[in-house]
C-alpha cells in the first residue's frame, strides 16, 4: 500500500488498527475499551493516540457498525481483504511482519 510521504502509517498499523476494532467487536464493544488500545498502540505505531482512535472509528464504519465516515482506500481495502479474520488471526499476521 502506498502512504502519504512523512507518514506514519503502514501495513503494519493499519492491520494493528482493524486488529484492535476486532478485538473491541469481540468485547461487544465495551466501553473505554478503544480509547485504552489506542493508549497502547501509540507507543507501539508512532501514531498519536487522536489518530488511532479516529482509524479505529473508521474501520467500525466501514464494518458497519458506526455510520459513514471518511475511511481512507488503505483502510477499505484492508477490511476488504483482512476483515474476515478474527483478532487472533490478525495477531498472527502481524507477527509475522515483525
Amino acid at each position: 500500500m502506498s502512504y502519504r510521504k512523512g507518514s506514519d502509517w503502514s501495513d503494519k498499523n493499519e492491520l494493528l488498527c482493524l486488529w484492535a476494532m476486532k478485538r473491541l467487536e469481540e468485547q461487544s464493544f465495551a466501553r473505554g475499551l478503544q480509547i485504552k488500545l489506542c493508549r497502547e498502540l501509540a507507543p507501539v505505531t508512532g501514531v498519536s493516540v487522536g489518530s488511532l482512535n479516529a482509524k479505529i472509528g473508521n474501520y467500525k464504519s466501514v464494518a458497519g457498525f458506526t455510520g459513514p465516515s471518511n475511511a481512507s482506500t488503505a483502510t477499505k481495502k484492508f477490511f476488504e481483504k483482512y476483515g474476515h479474520l478474527s483478532s487472533e488471526e490478525l495477531h498472527k499476521l502481524i507477527d509475522q511482519q515483525r
